[in-house]
């Protein structure tokens, strides 16, 4: 179980990503799927990232 990661943001000219380590995304525990949209928002000092509602 890896219930956290250390991660970077990378910025190539107007775009910006963070990328998840394997073993993180792949645990059983992660609540996304890939191709899922996503909602990030700022809350203070924190980025959250949630399921998009339908």
């Amino acid at each position: 179980m890896t219930g956290q990661a250390t991660v970077k943001i990378y910025a190539v000219k107007s775009r910006h990503t963070i990328n998840l380590p394997s073993d993180f995304v792949r645990d059983s525990a992660f609540p996304f799927k890939v191709g899922e949209e996503l909602i990030a928002r700022i809350e203070g000092e924190k980025v959250i990232i949630e399921k998009k509602k339908t």
